[in-house]
C-alpha cells in the first residue's frame, strides 16, 4: 500500500514540475478553445500568416483567413504581398506587416561511433 502511495506522490510531483509547455509551431495570436489563459490579440492589426500559390492568395489577420476584396474590422483587403497586406478603410490605405517571431535554436550533438 505504501508503494502505491509513494508512486502516486512521485507522479504528482513530476507533473507539477513539468509546467505548461509552449508549442513553437503555434501561429502568433492563436487562441485554443476552452483555455482561459490563452494569449490575447493585441489591439489593432495583427498579420500572422500569408500564403501565396499559383491560383490564390490568403492572409490571416486578427485570426481571420482573408482573400483580396474581403473585409476585416471595417477595412478592405486591397493586396496580399509576400511580407505584408495592404488594406483600405475610411481614413485611407495602410499596410500590415508579418509579426516578427523569435526562433529558438538548439545545438545538436552527434555521436560518432
Amino acid at each position: 500500500m505504501r508503494i502505491f502511495l509513494l508512486c502516486g506522490l512521485m507522479v504528482s510531483m513530476l507533473s507539477a514540475q513539468a509546467g505548461k509547455l509552449d508549442d513553437p509551431m503555434r501561429p502568433p495570436g492563436y487562441l485554443r478553445a476552452g483555455t482561459s489563459n490563452a494569449p490575447k490579440l493585441k489591439k489593432g492589426w495583427q498579420l500572422s500568416a500569408i500564403r501565396i500559390d499559383a491560383n490564390r492568395r490568403f492572409a490571416i489577420i486578427n485570426g481571420r483567413t482573408l482573400e483580396t476584396g474581403e473585409w476585416v474590422n471595417k477595412a478592405r483587403v486591397v493586396e496580399i504581398l509576400p511580407q505584408k497586406v495592404r488594406l483600405k478603410n475610411t481614413q485611407g490605405e495602410f499596410s500590415v506587416r508579418l509579426v516578427k517571431t523569435q526562433v529558438k535554436k538548439t545545438r545538436v550533438i552527434q555521436n560518432n561511433r
